[in-house]
């Protein structure tokens, strides 16, 4: 019994002494995890958009690091169990991580601490159509026999646009498995469809509400069942364009009578309500002749207003009619001027009479007289 004890304790003593050189070595150090926000040219970056971290001794192309989008503008999740930009690697404390998406590397850096979650949010200029994302490079010591994980995304053939409308197309391809369907398209700025998750060969995807007369630009994009996800080249269409079509209303003239040789004022708006510029010619037609035309060009929504002026020198009624539009005015001749007002002579003055000097001086010399005898006579008989 003592010799099977004093053996039991030799053994854990050197299972200790073995194990002593595990333990000493250096624990691994935890990933750095981030996670937040991602923009392209200031919209919300489209589900699929590869998210990307670099930096010296930073483990690329693993389980984590890069990772897809898999909601709009959102990369990674602030939940504690959901995914994250998992950044690892025989990476220096404090090191710098710059940050790329689709590619293309982004204005935001972070210093890595081991174990620590950040919310970094991201913001990528990317200059002409956006780039196809990146498909992350398959693991080592997948696919092959051996019920390997399937890393091999679906290939892509046959992409074509049918049903081309004004405002809207089909596109279709085929992929050599079961994958899901989906359409990133623009002209600006880019637009993902919603995912069709059915597992199909055969593609379709309609587009709706396009612009008229505009050319799009567009990659078909299809994941598997293993989420390998297929990208294809870029390709166009141009949308149809409905040429310039014009209306006319609101036919205006005045005044409605006039006399003979006054001017008329004809007008008519003219509005353009196709998809496209045009030029259109305006005639107004007096009588049933035309009298004048103009020409006038309208973009696409644009309306005019165009003018006549008209003056006859018959009376009468006279017809009008301006593309379609029909309205009339009369001439009516002018009175004859009234009569002048009767000159009235002007009043007859008599001369002056002639003074009769004489017999004025005759009355004063009698009047000298009589005063004079008056005086006299008074005198004496107060003698």
């Amino acid at each position: 019994m003592k010799t099977k004890v004093i053996a039991f304790v030799t053994l854990a003593i050197l299972l200790m002494l073995w194990a002593t050189p595990a333990y000493g070595q250096d624990v691994p150090p935890l990933p750095h995890a981030f996670y937040g926000t991602v923009k392209i040219n200031d919209s919300p970056a489209p589900v699929g958009t590869q998210v990307e971290a670099r930096g010296e001794g930073v483990r690329a192309s693993i389980e984590g690091n890069p990772i897809v989008t898999i909601a709009a503008g959102v990369y990674g999740s602030p939940d504690p169990m959901g995914p994250k930009l998992v950044v690892q690697g025989n990476i220096l404390d404090g090191a710098t991580l710059t940050f790329y998406v689709n590619g293309v590397q982004v204005g935001q850096t972070a210093a890595w601490h081991s174990g620590e979650v950040t919310k970094l949010d991201l913001t990528a200029t990317i200059e002409g159509p956006p780039p196809a994302p990146p498909v992350p490079p398959a693991p080592p010591g997948g696919g092959g026999g051996g019920g390997g994980r399937d890393t091999t995304p679906p290939v892509i053939s046959d992409v074509a646009v049918s049903n081309i409308t004004k405002t809207s197309a089909d596109v279709g391809w085929k992929t050599d498995e079961d994958s899901d369907s989906q359409v990133e398209y623009w002209s600006s700025p880019s637009t993902l469809t919603l995912l069709d998750t059915e597992m199909v060969i055969k593609h379709l995807v309609h587009l709706a509400e396009l612009a008229p007369g505009s050319t799009y630009y567009f990659r078909v994009r299809s994941a598997d069942v293993a989420s390998n996800l297929a990208v294809s080249e870029e390709h166009t269409f141009t949308t149809l364009v409905k040429a310039a079509a014009f209306t006319s209303s609101r036919l205006s003239i005045s005044p409605s009578e006039v006399y003979i040789g006054e001017t008329v004022t004809i007008s008519v708006v003219i509005a353009n309500t196709g998809d496209g510029a045009g030029s259109y010619g305006v005639s107004l037609k007096i009588n049933g002749k035309v009298e004048a035309t103009k020409e006038i060009t309208l973009n696409a929504g644009a309306s005019k207003e165009v003018t006549f002026t008209a003056a006859k020198d018959v009376a009468g009624s006279y017809s009008v009619e301006v593309d379609g539009l029909s309205g009339s005015f009369a001439v009516k001749g002018k009175p004859a001027p009234p009569p002048p007002p009767p000159t009235v002579p002007p009043p007859v003055i008599p001369p002056a009479p002639a003074i009769n000097w004489p017999l004025i001086w005759g009355i004063v010399g009698g009047v000298v007289v009589v005063g004079i005898i008056i005086f006299l006579v008074a005198r004496r008989r107060g003698a």
